[in-house]
């Protein structure tokens, strides 16, 4: 107990001396923005310390927006995305696109086949030849990776993407003097993309999924869990999407997925470094205001219904043994979410954390436990997920029951202040690293900007943190923390299931 009084203080302590350093005016008083007349907004962060720069463009578009039938196409785009345009990425644009509108038709006759009544399969096969043989040709004219060499030769680095159920974003640092190369190739794949190479790529993700989704357990326990936790919202879905979705999505489906989200009012600039605002407003105007104006996703939300009982689903796998449990939670705008990140402190995070000192340290029945809020996505209402993973002799039902055992004591006993002051100081001291971080800072200021409505309400949840009470924790749980409401994937052991079945 005086060990964790001693940590305790050195907390408090070291709250106390970051946070009046930390001045969020001064943050803000290095921050602008501005928007196009197309409704492309910018956000700028300078710094004029070093001769850098760093850029995101976050587009306000991911797994959530999909359908049926092109589930898997925003991460699919993103990597499209890197392909260049009609100038970069071909020697002869014109003579490539004649033999992709080719491909495009001969894939339109494959999937004709396939979906027919009765697939002639040695007509597919030759079409399969065909197309196969025009990818060959038009790869003659490809000029592999020109996108990604020619920021190199500028000095560019970290050029990076990322696609999530909420968003997709493009990632770039290049030295400050080269603000203008970025404009220009930034807008351009934005304005004239050409989706070269598009079934070579097709193959690739088709390779990703299986090794993040088919070929790993907890890819397949995660893909399960959020099959039964969401019915009718697009969550429900993995955001690489199906297999047989990869496989039909078409170029021209991809093109009018573009059109329909890459706008100027579904984006958000961030830039953060060595750049004064007249010259970004300058370099702006002149390439990205031809950006159509487009609109702010989502265009049509279906709420996800109230779960009406507890659901549950089990793989058999000869793998580690994991336990998942999800329960049902709002977004990030709603004014709960920030008490679930105090709640997460207490729970799992830090040898201090009960659920952690309890099965990890002391009980050893695991080897791991962690959650957190906002699976998978937490731009509508989600779920707080707790993971745990058995030690040897220790089943998943065990872990299940000392974790329902906690969760009850937080609803009957409450917890500590000093459990609450510790929670809250280690959450305001990582959200304080994030943003010590450029590229952190600018991301949590376009995260905010698409979210919560503006960039400025990125520092709001330090005032929130510091008003939560016991009693907020303790609400909080009783509130979310229902049976009816929450789902269970389990991962056990193969020949468990063979010992059942005998």
């Amino acid at each position: 107990m005086r060990k964790y009084v001693i940590v305790l203080v050195l907390l408090v302590l070291m709250s106390s001396l970051i946070f009046p350093a930390f001045d969020f005016s001064k943050i803000k008083d290095k921050i602008s923005e501005f928007t196009l007349p197309n409704g492309l907004k910018f956000i700028l962060l300078e710094d004029h310390s070093i001769p850098i720069a760093s850029f995101i463009t976050y587009v306000n578009v991911g797994g959530s927006d999909e359908r049926i039938g092109i589930w898997g196409i925003s991460h699919f785009l993103e990597h499209m995305a890197f392909k260049g345009t009609s100038e970069v990425g071909t020697n002869d644009i014109k003579a490539e696109k004649n033999i992709l509108d080719q491909m495009d038709a001969i894939f339109e006759q494959i999937l004709y086949e396939k979906n027919s009544l009765n697939p002639d399969q040695e007509k597919i096969k030759k079409l399969d030849e065909k197309l196969t043989a025009l990818g060959k040709e038009a790869a003659k004219f490809v000029v592999d990776n020109d996108l990604e060499t020619l920021y190199k030769k500028n000095g560019g680095e970290g050029m990076d993407a990322g696609t999530g159920y909420d968003q997709t974003m493009y990632m770039i640092g290049l030295p400050s003097n080269r603000v203008e190369l970025w404009a220009y190739m930034e807008s351009s794949r934005f304005k004239d993309p050409v989706f070269r190479e598009f079934y070579k790529e097709r193959d690739v993700i088709k390779e990703e999924r299986r090794l993040v989704r088919e070929n790993s357990p907890l890819g397949k326990l995660l893909d399960e869990l959020l099959a039964i936790a969401f019915r009718d919202h697009p969550y429900h879905v993995s955001a690489i999407g199906p297999m047989s979705n990869i496989e039909n999505i078409t170029r021209p489906d991809m093109y009018d997925y573009f059109r329909a989200n890459y706008t100027a009012k579904n984006m958000v600039v961030g830039v953060a470094g060595d750049v004064y605002p007249d010259q970004l407003k300058k370099l702006a105007d002149k390439y990205f205001s031809q950006l159509p104006p487009g609109r702010k996703n989502p265009r049509l939300f279906t709420q996800e219904p109230e779960q009406l009982g507890e659901k549950t689903v089990t793989l058999y796998e000869d793998s580690q043994p994991m336990l998942f449990m999800g329960y049902h939670c709002p977004s990030i705008a709603h004014e709960d979410f920030t008490t679930f990140g105090i709640l997460d402190m207490i729970l799992t995070s830090g040898r201090s954390s009960r659920l952690n000192k309890r099965m990890v340290i002391h009980d050893k029945s695991a080897m791991t436990v962690f959650s957190f809020a906002g699976l998978p996505g937490n731009k509508y209402p989600s779920l707080y997920v707790i993971l745990a993973l058995p030690n040897s002799g220790h089943t998943t039902e065990e872990l299940l029951k000392t974790i329902d055992s906690e969760i009850e004591k937080i609803k009957n006993e409450s917890i500590t202040e000093e459990e609450l002051e510790s929670a809250k100081t280690r959450v305001k001291v990582a959200g304080i690293r994030r943003l010590n971080s450029k590229f952190g800072l600018i991301l949590k200021l376009l995260e905010s900007e698409m979210k919560l409505g503006s960039w400025t309400k990125a520092f709001d949840e330090f005032q929130v943190i510091e008003k939560i009470t016991t009693t907020d924790i303790r609400e909080l749980v009783k509130k979310y923390f229902i049976t009816s409401s929450r789902s269970i994937a389990r991962i056990e052991k193969k020949e468990k299931k063979e010992e059942v079945g005998k």
